[in-house]
């Protein structure tokens, strides 16, 4: 045997001791590894390969080389389109590996598989098999038509492989260059070499893709070493755009679309393919929402929120324009980011509605009323107006509670600020004072009409009890009344009607009470009480 053959063999066995050990590997990092179970295969077949071209070019006698030659084809047929599929899975397009994509990435492989082990009955892969005998013996052949398929297959999905990473090598930083550069080679060095090899531009006619393995293998466990190879992969900056939640709108300094992401077409009806090359106003014609948006357009770095009517729903956007900038500092277009913020704003309201409503009634609570009261009575003095106070709670709730159960009570609640509902004004003011306490603060209303308003609560409160679980229960309240001028402060209002209040409570409850100042209590005007 000559040196440099057997220089050839023991280089494939190293090759395949490689694979076999980077699929140990692989398998043991399986969980860190984007495409673990693909590249295993790919070790496993490079490995059946390697060693079983070494095993050919060992023999000597024609039955045996054919037989280790027929072997090689348990694993050279899938390692091109594993490698097609491990390209695809680091460069994050798996939505194309489908069940069926797959099946049909393989059926060619699997055929090739079945036409080599049978082509003594049909010569269709290799059309003569003899053994060239000059040198070394060395098996010889003419090819057959399906060897045309199989090699065009084979050089098909390579180059496809390629070209997907010479792509997906713009869309990344140059730290992850280095991996696409290992992945790039592992394809074009046995593709490159198999082409050599059908072209008869090789060493006593051997096939030199096995060495080149031994060479692709190193490369993977420097690779591995170095750069974490499908470990840390990068993300694509377009898959990164196709997959953002929020609309994205690349225009040039024109304003003409240059570019759009998938959820931009969700949120945007008119946007699609054709709508490349047009500006941007074209997408509103028959919407009344361009003046939503061009402010944003024109104005970079500003970030607005705006109620539209899209899709059929009330919905809430926030609309940002970035300028786009070369690294001159040129202003060559710009971004439209549409962020649906319809569920932040539903929150933002709602936590809202919880500091500043009542939890059982759903009106003001006690520091909500305090606060606009204040604002309230600011306004009114500034047109020398007034506004009045009145404060009541229900009579008896105590003994509502203990008889009937803190739900009945609850329901007595409700029961109340629905009958004051039927009477107040949509500018009226009604908040939750305490537990069964109640206070309205009513705007441009004088002393008279205050103590008449609440004469009327009083009576729609007493005419109308509540009826619950075959239950009539009888409800009164008691009121006190004040006047909110400008120089009182909201503490002193509230402190005079407190006192009008008590003194309700003291005459018997069910009636209106009225203050005068702090230091003047008087039951109210009974020709008043009786209108």
């Amino acid at each position: 045997m000559p040196t440099d053959i057997l220089i050839y063999i023991v280089l494939m066995a190293v090759a395949g001791v490689l694979n076999i050990l980077l699929g140990v590997y692989a398998y043991n990092r399986r969980e860190k590894f984007r495409g673990s179970k693909t590249f295993i295969l790919i070790s496993v077949f490079t490995s059946i390969y390697t060693f079983g071209h070494a095993f050919e070019l060992a023999s000597q006698e024609l039955n045996v080389i054919v037989f280790w030659t027929y072997f090689q084809y348990i694993g050279i047929p899938y390692l091109a389109p594993l490698s097609l599929i491990l390209v695809i899975q680091y460069t994050g397009l798996e939505k194309f590996l489908t069940k069926w994509n797959r099946r049909f990435l393989f059926f060619i492989p699997a055929l090739t598989t079945c036409v080599v082990w049978t082509n003594h009955w049909h010569n269709q892969f290799y059309h003569t098999i003899f053994l060239k005998t000059e040198i070394y013996p060395m098996i010889q052949f003419v090819i057959g038509p399906w060897y045309i398929v199989h090699g065009s297959y084979t050089f098909g999905c390579m180059l496809a492989g390629g070209l997907i990473l010479l792509h997906y090598w713009r869309q990344t930083k140059s730290t992850y260059w280095k991996q696409i550069f290992v992945l790039l080679l592992s394809i074009y060095l046995p593709m490159i070499s198999a082409f050599l090899y059908l072209l008869g531009y090789t060493p006593y006619g051997m096939d030199p893709v096995p060495v080149v393995m031994s060479l692709t293998s190193i490369m993977y466990i420097w690779a591995f070493l170095s750069t974490s190879l499908l470990e840390l992969a990068p993300i694509a900056r377009g898959l990164i755009f196709d997959s953002m939640r929020d609309g994205v709108l690349v225009l040039d300094s024109s304003l003409r679309i240059v570019d759009f992401n998938h959820a931009a077409t969700k949120l945007i009806a008119n946007l699609d393919d054709q709508s490349i090359g047009q500006e941007i106003h074209s997408l509103w014609k028959g919407i009344d929402s361009d003046r939503y948006f061009f402010p944003s357009i024109h104005h970079y770095n500003q970030k607005k929120e705006y109620e539209l009517e899209w899709t059929g729903k009330h919905s809430s956007y926030q609309i940002r324009s970035t300028p786009v900038r070369k690294k001159t500092g040129v202003t060559v277009g710009s971004t439209i980011v549409i962020a649906d913020v319809t569920e932040q704003k539903q929150l933002h309201n709602k936590l809202i509605h919880m500091a500043y409503m009542d939890g059982l009634t759903g009106i003001l609570n006690r520091r909500a009323f305090l606060d606009k009261s204040v604002q309230l009575m600011e306004e009114h003095a500034k047109q020398d107006d007034i506004c009045t106070m009145i404060l009541f709670d229900i009579d008896y709730f105590k003994k509502i509670n203990d008889t009937y159960g803190h739900h009945i009570g609850d329901e007595a609640i409700l029961h109340v600020v629905s009958v004051c509902k039927q009477f107040l004004q949509p500018k009226d003011l009604f908040g939750r004072y305490g537990g069964e306490e109640f206070v309205i603060c009513l705007p441009s209303a004088t002393l008279i009409e205050g103590i008449e308003y609440a004469e009327l609560l009083r009576v729609g409160i007493e005419n109308t009890p509540l009826e619950i679980n075959h239950l009539s229960i009888p409800m009164t309240a008691s009121f006190g009344v004040t006047e909110a001028l400008r120089h009182i402060p909201i503490e002193e209002v509230l402190r005079n009607a407190d006192l009008a209040l008590y003194e309700s409570k003291k005459q018997g409850r069910n009636v209106v009470h009225m203050a005068k100042d702090s230091k003047v209590i008087r039951h109210a005007n009974p020709r008043l009480l009786n209108k």
